[in-house]
């Protein structure tokens, strides 16, 4: 009996040792990986309507088949699968929309790489060139929050308004401030939709009527062509009106004209700027469309705190009427033509 428990423990001892052999040679080995989940390929998009808040996505809204969640953004998306076109609204400002802008082009859901972003949304405009209800191509994008400035209490005499002479960009710093776009897709966008009619309100009708001896600003509602400021702050008054049509004349060597006003475009335009450098997006698809909700200034004989805070009365509404069927004889173009426009961008390049 003895013999037989030495026996026993040995061989219970050497297949414990085995075991443990066993064990830690498996320990050592690499570990095969896991097999990767079939995961879906994302969705080649065509075109992104952007639009800042609600007011100006409601018609586009209401044309999508379905409603996508975009817990990164502000809003669900818009999506309509059959012409390969996104929905987004970014929310109210440039922080916001550079932010929804980049959530919405790194989402692994979509591919943005070819993706014509187009702005709809509306603004304000400068009595010196259109009127409320009119539509804008936009060629420049200038950014008014970036500078210098001063209480207008401390600045000196020459200074207007606490800022200090206008001073060219340097070449040896980036251009944090202008936003040249595609000036041959603009124009593109331009020469298909300048015949599109606008409606004439009698709420476009009494607000021009102020503005009676502004040549431009007085006349109906019409599609036409110009640059932008945009800046994060809603600006109003002749004085700074004045300040940025002077700032984007000389910001630009003469090349742009102050039309529109609004507060998210180069938020929009930085971050395509961004992801083109990685494949993302493509900067040069970007077109910019902006319609007058109110004048940048004050009515001759008003007070611009009081032009300022007066409500936009139903001129609010012909401005997003007008972003929707100009913006949407592009998009249409651009989606129902895609085997065109998918590789080569219409326009001729300036």
């Amino acid at each position: 009996m003895l013999n037989l428990s030495v026996r026993t423990r040995r061989s219970l001892l050497a297949a414990a040792f085995a075991g443990v052999t066993a064990t830690s040679a498996l320990a050592q080995a690499p570990a095969s990986p896991p097999s990767p989940a079939t995961a879906a390929a994302p969705i080649p998009i065509r075109v992104v309507v952007v639009t800042a808040y609600a007011l100006e996505d409601k018609a586009w809204m209401a044309q999508a088949p379905q409603t996508l969640d975009f817990p990164n953004g502000v809003a669900p998306l818009g999506y309509d699968p059959a012409k390969g076109v996104l929905i987004l609204r970014t929310g109210v400002g440039t922080n916001h929309a550079a932010i929804t802008t980049f959530a919405l082009a790194t989402d692994p859901r979509f591919d943005l790489s070819k993706a014509y972003w187009v702005i709809a949304a509306i603004a304000g405009v400068n009595p010196d060139e259109a009127s409320p209800g009119s539509a804008a191509w936009i060629g420049n994008v200038i950014d008014v929050d970036f500078g210098k400035w001063v209480d207008p209490r401390e600045a000196p005499p020459e200074w207007a308004g606490g800022y200090p002479p206008f001073q060219p960009p340097r070449a040896d710093r980036p251009n944090s401030v202008y936003y040249p776009l595609n000036i041959g897709l603009r124009d593109w966008a331009y020469e298909l939709t300048k015949g599109v009619p606008l409606p004439d309100t009698e709420a476009l009708k009494a607000a021009r009527a102020r503005f009676s001896s502004y040549p431009n600003g007085s006349k109906p509602p019409v599609v036409l062509t110009g640059d932008e400021i945009s800046g994060q702050a809603y600006w109003h008054g002749e004085m700074l009106t004045k300040r940025y049509a002077k700032l984007a004349t000389d910001y630009s060597g003469g090349k742009s004209r102050f039309v529109m006003t609004a507060m998210e475009d180069t938020g929009v335009a930085n971050a395509l700027r961004r992801l083109t450098t990685v494949g993302k997006a493509d900067y040069s698809r970007l077109i910019v469309l902006r319609t007058a909700s109110n004048y940048s200034q004050q009515a001759p004989g008003e007070s611009p705190v009081d032009s300022m805070n007066r409500p936009y009365a139903g001129v609010g509404d012909a401005a997003a009427y007008a972003a929707h069927v100009v913006a949407g004889k592009v998009v249409d173009e651009l989606a129902g033509n895609w085997a065109t426009y998918r590789d080569k961008i219409p326009g001729v390049a300036k």
